[in-house]
């Protein structure tokens, strides 16, 4: 079953067959473990206890299958750091399997040689190895954990080289309209990608200690729309998931979870471009509920405004920017989650390229809804804030259209995360500053998906020596705090830049890396602002649902 290179076969203590992993330098991965099942489209997942082996042995030495989604999405999520191609094996990039019914896996990567190595064959709840749980990002749209920019086997290299190793482990679930669709017309309540992400946290919980780790010494960290879900699953898990978090360029609010009603014109757009919206209800369902999976999403646009449903069960209150910065109630803060952590890049608005920054229309828009929505005082001081009153010069607007875009969709929002939390908990902030150094759209730009770049180590042959350092010292800052040593002194946040890291004071940070823009922003009111970005990026409101009906 395996060759000699990958052999790597351990007997696991609660999954009752033998794994066979593949070898690498310094860790060991095992790919594509089945952590849950899926009884049929749009129904939850159900948690598994076992693995399918054969004659006892269990292959994992191969990625498994994404979930069905946009060919080529990997390769576009590639181009928001820069034009490198990373390198793939069997299971990546053109050859990426999809499979509706059999995506639910995990990766686990462990240290090679460590005293985790013993403890990984025999298991012992408490005395293991720290875990790092890497949720993907996507929009909830995309991703997997097939995908060579999210591989955890240089990161968790990186922790053996220190000194402090972890256990790596990298999560998929379903994503687009596999995961998230939810339609009163069809009886689907949406919110299944959350669900398997939970279910993929219980499994982890159970079985880690099988290989070296320490079930009760979980970080958890996501980006983007990984971060939205870490963000989502504090709302709404019962139970305990994870001890940390790490929340990167995105919380709950960015995906803001909407009610059926809202859903339900989303579905509408689905039926559109699926070529389903003239053909009777009952016709449609059919039709919808047995078309090809992968046919399904080659038909649909590459991402689209996915986000929670708002059922009354799995999640059952709204989730807002106020909700999220109340240091009072204790909603999407619970206490089994002991640290926070939560950050963003300087321009993280590069992701919304298509939907702001090349809109030709996006400042006279910004006018007109400052003009609606704002004090006409407030309005003054954002616009001059950012540079976009009616006289400012084109390259200022450019410039300033893109700080605004990620201050409102990202910044605010983290200042408002942490807020929330100084109430409740230890909670550290971070801000990523340094210049993308890959050519590309965005060279030069702290932009959206860098720090990723730089944290999972993945691309440090593609970049200078200053960047290569810069990366190797983020590495070790999540690795220190999955390791339980904190991330910083009460009072600071700690800035990522060209040439290396600091620990700076809150008030000096905004003042002298966000000009004061975080505290006008605040002052303004994170509520209004939020609106007003949603409707700047062209999100569907709750009266455009209405009419889609």
């Amino acid at each position: 079953m395996f060759s000699d290179s990958e052999k790597s076969i351990f007997e696991h203590s609660t999954l009752g067959c033998k794994i066979g992993g593949k070898v690498n330098e310094k860790t060991i991965q095992y790919r594509n473990l089945k952590y849950a099942s899926i009884p049929g489209r749009w129904c939850d997942s159900i948690l598994l206890d076992s693995l399918p082996s054969q004659n006892g042995m269990y292959d994992a030495t191969r990625f498994g299958p994404s979930c069905p989604q946009k060919r080529g999405s990997q390769a576009w999520d590639l181009t928001l750091v820069g034009n490198e191609v990373l390198a793939c094996v069997e299971g990546q990039g053109d050859s990426e399997v999809m499979d509706e019914l059999e995506c639910l896996n995990l990766n686990v990567t462990v240290p090679k040689e460590t005293s985790g190595e013993g403890k990984r064959r025999t298991g012992g709840k408490g005395g293991g190895l720290p875990v790092f749980v890497w949720v993907h990002g996507g929009g909830l749209s995309m991703g997997s954990n097939s995908w060579p920019q999210y591989d955890l086997q240089r990161f968790v290299k990186r922790s053996v080289e220190i000194g402090k190793p972890v256990i790596g482990v990298s999560v998929n679930y379903r994503v687009g309209i596999l995961g998230f669709l939810a339609s009163g017309e069809l009886g689907v309540e949406g919110n299944f990608g959350y669900k398997d992400q939970i279910n993929a946290f219980r499994w982890i919980r159970k079985h880690i200690a099988g290989f070296g780790g320490d079930p009760d010494n979980i970080t958890a960290c996501g980006e983007s729309a990984g971060g939205v879900s870490l963000s989502t699953l504090l709302f709404a898990a019962k139970e305990p998931l994870f001890d940390r978090a790490v929340i990167m360029s995105g919380e709950a609010t960015l995906r803001k979870p909407r009610k059926i009603r809202w859903h339900n014109g989303l579905y509408q757009d689905q039926l559109k471009f699926l070529g389903l919206k003239k053909l009777p209800k009952v016709e449609r369902a059919k039709r919808l509920r047995d078309m090809d999976a992968e046919e399904m999403c080659q038909k649909l646009s590459i991402a689209q405004h996915f986000c929670a449903c708002v059922d009354g069960e799995f999640l059952k209150g709204d989730v807002t920017l106020s909700v999220l910065g109340d240091d009072v109630n204790g909603a999407g803060k619970p206490g089994w989650c002991r640290e926070v952590v939560v950050g963003d890049t300087a321009h993280d608005g590069t992701v919304l390229k298509a939907r702001i920054l090349d809109d030709p229309n996006a400042i006279p828009t910004l006018h007109s809804l400052c003009k609606e929505m704002l004090l006409p005082s407030e309005t003054e001081s954002l616009l001059t804030a950012y540079y976009l009153r009616l006289h400012d010069s084109s390259e200022a607007k450019r410039d300033g259209l893109l700080a605004l875009a990620s201050e409102l969709r990202f910044h605010l929002p983290a200042l408002q995360v942490a807020k929330g939390w100084k109430g409740r908990g230890k909670v550290r902030r971070y801000h990523f500053h340094a210049q993308n150094p890959i050519k590309g759209m965005f060279k030069g730009l702290a932009s959206h998906e860098l720090d990723v770049a730089l944290l999972l180590q993945n691309f440090n042959h593609a970049i200078p020596a200053e960047s290569q350092d810069l990366a190797r010292k983020m590495a070790e800052k999540w690795i220190q705090f999955a390791n339980g040593e904190g991330w910083c002194e009460d009072g600071e946040v700690v800035v990522f830049e060209d040439g290396g890291l600091r620990g700076v004071g809150e008030e000096e940070y905004d003042r002298v890396w966000r000009n004061g823009r975080g505290e006008l922003l605040k002052k303004i009111g994170a509520e209004k602002l939020f609106w007003l970005s949603e409707r700047l990026q062209g999100v569907r409101g709750e009266e455009d649902a209405r009419a889609k009906l």
